[in-house]
């Protein structure tokens, strides 16, 4: 398809008005009540432009952002209509749309009067594709905005040309941060404290931070305990063709979640090693090295392998550390990654139920020969496999605790 074709068929789009909206909830980490719902706008189905990126870099590319922005808001705000009530609707637009020539100012108040929507339900998220030029006049139009009770977010925070500056600037109501941050930010302290940070920020600046691409029970117990106020990803929903609340279960997980945060922090209950397990990938007893290899090198922050038979009984343990040793000891590489798993796992690992106390478990883990000293402790759960808790996370709940501050969620 040549470069006359695609362009014709982004004309053809915007043409026709073959923009679809989706809506993704987001929700508040300590309630699990939707905040609102941020509007996604997508292309055609068999077309190059399914691809949301593909759709906005042609249009800058044609020159058309601002066409493209106004059909993706009036698509967005035509399927809210009826079933916002008085949650906020979340729109995209490009930080550099103010240059355009075809910029309108009272395009989108008079679409929304005519939808019976209020101003004060809509916030404009601000992407950071492109560096703002020009900052006061950029600030002029978000004043405007703000005057007519509009808010302001500033999406991807912490992934774009200058977002630091946007941030100081703009003073927005909400910040979403990129979910490159939020990526296994259970396993990683750097983007842990990065967070910290933000909300220390936040909290002077009166801004509500909102994190983006949560995938997993562990991603969200972590923002829960670090304090992010609100949260969008595949694990609470997945963008909807129309505005849907979020599943009962995720509520409940939030609300569980949250609990969990409360007993740490009030001490007033027995805190289990259940409590602060997370469930690693397991491999089955029958597996090879080279099974154990191929983990280890796809994700180079995983510290162990746990072992398991057919009926989930946990049978051995396999530290990177001790498996690469062995590994770089063997004589023949190869013929080490042929062996059987089970001639190279630790056949003892320390596994207790999950309803143990932690200072109890601490205890049994710091008691154990200096070179298992900190192996991971297994649990389990009538005697099937439950999580890992890495014994330095162990420790800094136990810490935590002492000093009357709520932990983060495992750590790897």
């Amino acid at each position: 398809m040549n470069d006359k074709t695609v362009k014709n068929e982004f004309i053809n789009i915007l043409k026709n008005r073959e923009i679809t909206p989706v809506y993704q909830a987001i929700v508040c980490l300590k309630t699990g009540e939707e905040l609102g719902y941020e509007a996604l706008s997508r292309g055609p189905k068999n077309s190059v432009f399914s691809n949301p990126e593909h759709l906005f870099t042609a249009a800058k590319d044609y020159n058309m952002v601002w066409e493209l922005d106004m059909l993706c808001r009036q698509e967005a705000i035509r399927g809210a209509r009826g079933f916002l009530n008085k949650k906020i609707l979340f729109l995209n637009i490009d930080s550099n749309i103010i240059n355009d020539s075809k910029f309108k100012k009272g395009f989108t108040r008079g679409l929304l009067s005519s939808y019976e929507i209020e101003t004060g339900q809509i916030v404009f998220e601000i992407t950071e594709h492109t560096a703002i030029s020009d900052f006061q006049k950029f600030n002029h139009i978000l004043d405007n905005y703000r005057g007519q009770g509009y808010k302001i977010a500033i999406d991807d925070a912490g992934n774009g040309h200058s977002g630091l500056r946007v941030m100081t600037e703009t003073r927005p109501n909400y910040i979403k941060l990129d979910m490159e941050l939020i990526r296994n930010i259970d396993k990683d302290i750097i983007k842990k404290e990065l967070l910290k940070s933000f909300v220390k920020f936040a909290e002077i600046a009166d801004i509500k931070l909102i994190a983006e691409g949560i995938e997993t029970k562990e991603e969200l117990r972590v923002l829960i305990s670090i304090g992010i106020h609100y949260g969008q990803g595949f694990l609470l929903q997945r963008p909807q063709p129309s505005i849907t609340p979020i599943d009962k279960n995720e509520v409940k997980l939030i609300k569980d979640l949250n609990l969990l945060m409360q007993k740490i922090f009030s001490r007033k209950e027995r805190i289990t090693i259940g409590d602060i397990s997370r469930a690693d990938e397991t491999i089955l007893e029958d597996s090879d090295c080279n099974k154990v290899n191929e983990l280890f090198e796809g994700n180079k922050k995983l510290q162990a392998v746990i072992i398991t038979n057919n009926e989930k009984s946990v049978i051995g343990l396999v530290m990177r550390n001790k498996f690469y040793y062995r590994k770089v000891e063997s004589k023949n590489v190869l013929n080490f990654l042929r062996k059987p798993v089970t001639e190279v796992m630790d056949r003892d690992p320390l596994i207790v139920e999950q309803r143990y106390n932690i200072v109890d478990v601490c205890s049994m883990a710091i008691s154990r020969k200096q070179e298992k000293m900190y192996d991971y402790v297994i649990t389990v759960r009538e005697g099937k496999y439950f999580g890992v808790v890495p014994v330095a996370h162990l420790l800094y709940v136990l810490v935590a605790i002492n000093n009357l501050k709520c932990p983060e969620a495992s750590t790897g």
